[in-house]
């Protein structure tokens, strides 16, 4: 599994994975869930905006969790090309900025 790698758990959540691999922990990783948008609100810069499959939805980066790595066995894509636009929201979960 790689950084921003997305995954669909058991129970059909989609979740982008945020830990980056270079610590060297699978035990557990860091994920944000996609929600669907239009049915929660999105708050500039924290919550990007992707499409996946022609549907847009929020990644809500304030819902952050660890789930066991074991879990991550289904992954549908990947938000590379949203790197920025992530480490951004993170950055105003932890900073404010």
């Amino acid at each position: 599994m790689a950084q921003f790698d997305l995954f669909r758990l058991n129970g059909g959540q989609l979740v982008v994975d945020l830990q980056t691999n270079l610590i060297g922990i699978e035990a557990s990783r860091i994920v944000a869930p996609l929600r669907e948008a239009g049915r929660y609100t999105a708050f500039p810069g924290l919550t990007p905006v992707v499409e996946l499959d022609g549907a847009a939805w929020i990644v809500r980066v304030q819902e952050l969790v660890a789930v066991p790595g074991a879990e991550l066995r289904d992954r549908v894509g990947s938000l590379i090309d949203q790197r920025a636009a992530l480490k951004r929201a993170l950055d105003i979960l932890i900073d404010g900025v």
